[in-house]
């Protein structure tokens, strides 16, 4: 279901694929460090655990999720997947990563079109606007494919449009989840990604900006 955000991610505003690899699979050691970063991007913190799948096919996933799209103002990010004791695995972003896709990877990860056997993902995101975190996952209701729920620490139900992240209250009571203990592997695997962090896009500071239940599918 979720794969339908492949053609929202291939046509939106901010880049265009053009049929190569575009961002997808760098080596973080050998990146150039003058990339036309936005000055005025600042990376989300969090991480998503995906419940379903296994390591490599979620790398996988991952790279595939990195070529979607150009970056108008590209900065590369370090991811690194670290396998948990109960199956599941962390993919995490040590120096941070866009809340755009932030949001948008846990969608992608929730049903890869090329990686059937991943699935389950959830994740955790701490704005960058206002430092408060949320737990979110695909909105399994939603045929559209194109929406995260979930709740923050402070209390509020929210739902996440995709791609653009806006954010908006809903009235249906969503529960915050405490994150479960993080088992770090001395090892991991890690995969460089180039992303745009172009903030005159979408909710770059992933703050609670839409009206309470919209529903942009309408």
């Amino acid at each position: 279901m979720f794969s339908r955000l492949i053609g929202w991610l291939f046509s939106r505003e901010r880049g265009h694929y053009d049929g190569d690899d575009g961002g997808a699979g760098v080596e973080v050691g050998d990146a150039d460090p003058a990339l036309s970063a936005d000055p005025a991007f600042r990376p989300a913190r969090g991480w998503i655990r995906v419940g379903n799948g296994g390591i490599g096919d979620i790398e996988a996933a991952i790279v595939d999720y990195g070529g979607l799209t150009r970056a108008a103002r590209p900065g590369i990010f370090s991811v690194e997947l670290h396998p948990q004791g109960d199956g599941a695995v962390a993919v995490l972003f040590p120096d941070g990563f866009p809340a755009y896709d932030l949001a948008n990877m846990t969608g992608w990860l929730g049903a890869p079109p090329q990686q059937p056997d991943v699935h389950d993902a959830v994740c955790w995101l701490e704005s960058p606007g206002d430092g408060v975190r949320y737990r979110l996952e695909p909105e399994l209701d939603n045929d559209r494919g194109d929406t995260l729920v979930g709740a923050s620490a402070d209390g509020r139900s929210v739902r996440v449009y995709l791609p653009e992240t806006g954010v908006g209250e809903i009235s249906q009571r969503r529960e915050y989840v405490q994150e479960p203990e993080l088992e770090l592997s001395p090892r991991p695997v890690t995969i460089g990604l180039v992303l745009d962090t172009d903030t005159g896009f979408g909710n770059p500071d992933f703050l609670v900006e839409s009206p309470l239940d919209q529903d942009w599918g309408e």
